[in-house]
This record gives structure tokens, sequence and C-alpha cells, in this order.
């Protein structure tokens, strides 16, 4: 698009551009939009046998639709990136050929302005861990077999009967468990269904409509109450390391390697004292949970882990408070991991802290020494 603006006046040629810049932007994006819309009602040959993300550029290259996989996407398929993708589609829109690959490996897609993006769907965020081929094969069973019934609204108890039904009459090897046990009878919730629905849509329609949520896992389709699935997150380890990372971006990773969605109070971020707000932490396998007691301990923020996720908040009102009572170390006892924060330290226990610190740092640089690693950086600073 090209734009043409001849004025006297070099305000007014300013005035002008900028007036137009707006809509000249909305009207390419509008354009993009509808011409992959135009792209995905078109025929198509597909015949690809390559890992996703080979197979997602040839896609494009062959139709000209740019094809994106988040990276969500590749944290929850069996083996990453190097999941293999096998079809061959013919004479189907690449509108029908995207929804029929991205199911068959517990994906959709979803046409953004610009881009096609591929996305992974709930149930396989909700495992919290690499899906197994076992898994994904129930998610695509599952949006594959409709529900059959006649009422608009139903019980949990009579939903989860009636799926194991189906389940039974289909012979599927899959397995519905309940554990939710959010009542029976009158005491059980209420679930309004939708017609044309699959075992899928109604099992989602589960996930919206009460406090219980559900995931395949191997050989079965669980159902359990969202808090206790949250807390069943929180407890997954993680080892990464933050060499001074914003606690902005620590916890938006803590919360795409845990699954669980972080809902952070406005202005938390920003009334933590300024030198407690980037973090150097190092997490070998420990838990999300414990990393935020970490966080948690160093920065001054409270989090608090219910059915919706966790929510993170400030308790302090002013922007100059107090540096926080940071963690300083995590002990074992009985097999409990205790956090020990810095004002519970003895001033011996302190030193002794100091000097395995100042041995382990040296320790560190022996073996860097042989392993002929040269850091960019002069030594010095806390790691």
């Amino acid at each position: 698009m090209r734009l043409k603006l001849m004025m006297p006046s070099l305000l007014l040629l300013c005035a002008s551009f900028c007036a137009l810049l707006a809509p000249a932007r909305n009207s390419l994006a509008q354009n993009s939009s509808a011409l992959i819309n135009e792209a995905l009602d078109k025929l198509v040959e597909l015949d690809v046998d390559t890992p996703l993300p080979q197979a997602l550029q040839s896609i494009e290259s062959k139709t000209g639709v740019p094809v994106r996989a988040s990276r969500a996407v590749y944290d929850t398929l069996p083996w990453g990136e190097q999941t293999k993708l096998t079809a061959k589609i013919s004479g189907k829109t690449l509108r029908d050929s995207l929804s029929a690959i991205t199911l068959k490996l517990g994906l959709r897609f979803v046409v953004t302005e610009q881009t096609v993006d591929i996305e992974p769907l709930a149930p396989l965020v909700r495992i919290g861990r690499r899906s197994t081929v076992e898994e994904l094969g129930a998610i695509d069973w599952l949006a594959s077999t409709p529900f059959k019934t006649t009422r608009p609204e139903m019980s949990l108890t009579d939903m989860v009967a009636s799926i194991d039904q189906s389940m039974a009459g289909a012979k599927s090897t899959l397995v519905l468990e309940n554990r939710a046990d959010l009542g029976v009878g009158a005491a059980s919730p209420m679930v309004k269904v939708f017609k044309n629905q699959t075992l899928y849509d109604v099992l989602e329609e589960v996930h919206k409509q009460t406090r219980a949520t559900w995931y395949p896992w191997g050989k079965s389709i669980v159902i359990v109450p969202k808090e206790d699935h949250v807390r069943t997150l929180l407890n997954k380890q993680v080892t990464i390391r933050f060499a001074g990372v914003d606690v902005a971006q620590v916890l938006t990773e803590l919360a795409r390697r845990s699954g669980v969605e972080f809902t952070v109070e406005p202005g938390a971020v920003q009334r933590i004292p300024p030198e407690s707000r980037v973090i150097k932490l190092i997490l070998e396998n420990v838990t999300t949970r414990q990393a935020l007691e970490s966080i948690s301990g160093f920065t001054g923020l409270g989090y608090v882990a219910n059915e919706n996720g966790v929510y993170i908040w400030n308790p302090s009102a002013s922007p100059v408070s107090r540096r926080a009572d940071r963690t300083v170390t995590i002990i074992t006892v009985d097999g409990i991991q205790v956090l020990i924060p810095e004002s519970e330290i003895p001033p011996d226990v302190s030193q002794y802290l100091k000097s395995k610190r100042e041995k382990g740092i040296e320790s560190i640089r022996e073996q860097m020494k042989k392993e002929g690693y040269k850091p960019t950086t002069q030594p010095g600073g806390d790691l």
C-alpha cells in the first residue's frame, strides 16, 4: 500500500500522515486476516512425514499461510520439537486439514491478524508434563465421539455415568475416574448441555461450570477438584537458574513451567524495593511452590493457591518498604524441605553458611577451569 501526500505545510503533512497511519495499519491487518481466511478455504494437497516444525514450514511454503507453533506446544507434545507429524490429505480445504492435523496432536489453531497460531488444547496443558501418544489418542477419541442426551441440563454425577456408558458402549479402553467428590444426588452440581456436543465438549463444560476439572492420564480420564489439581501442579519439580532476572519474568516462567495460571495484583511488582526486584536464584529439583516461597522471602510478595490458580499480591502499601526478609537456604528435615529466612539465621550459622558458599563458588571455578570455560565477564559479585 502506497501513501502519497502533498501538503504545503510540514505541520499539516505530519497531522495528515498520523491521521492516515492508524487506519492504514488497521486496513493492512484486516487485509492480511482476510487473505489468510481466503487461503484456509482453498483445497490443498498435503503429504507430510516430518517433525512438526518442518511440517509447519512445508505447509507454509505450499500454501503461503504463515503457521506458527507456540512454545507451549512443544512443552506438551510427547517428544517436543521431534514429535513427528504424518499426514496425507487430498481434496480438503486447508482449514479442514489443519483441524484434523492439530486434533490428532491434542492441538488447535487460531487465526490472528498476521498468522495461524497453533496452541495446545487445555486438557493437554493440565497434564502438567509431556503427554504420551496414548493421551493424545484419548483426546482425539473424546473429540470425535458424540455425547447422546436429550436433556438440557444434568447433574455431574449423571453426566459421569452417561460418559462412562458411552465409553463402555464404544468398547473404549479408556477408564473414567471421578475423584472430584463434589456431592451426589441433589447435592451434585448441575451442568448445562448443548446440542451436538462431543464427550470432549461436555467434559470442558464440567471445567467451565463447576469446581472440577479433567485431563487424560495414561488410560484414564481423570476428574478432580480444581484446587487439588493446582496443588498437584505446584508440587511439580523444576530446575532453572535466574541470574539477575526481573521478578515479573521469573513469575511468567514459573507459570509456564508449572502449567498454573498466575494472577498478579496490579502494581504489586512496582511496589517491590528496586534492590529486591531482580532475582538471582538457582533452583535444582525443587517444587514450584518452594520456588514461590523463595521469591516471596526475597521480594516480600505474598501468594495463595486456589481453584483459579495462584494469586500474587504485595502486602506493602508503600513503594518504599524495608528490604524483604529473603530466604537464605533450604534444608531437609525428616524428608521435609524447610525454607530458612535471613532473620532466623543465628550469627554463627550465618558465618558457617557464608564459608560454605565461598567454598562452593571456588569449587565451581575449578570445574570451569577443567572444562576450559572462559567467562565473558570478570569474577566478582554475587551469583
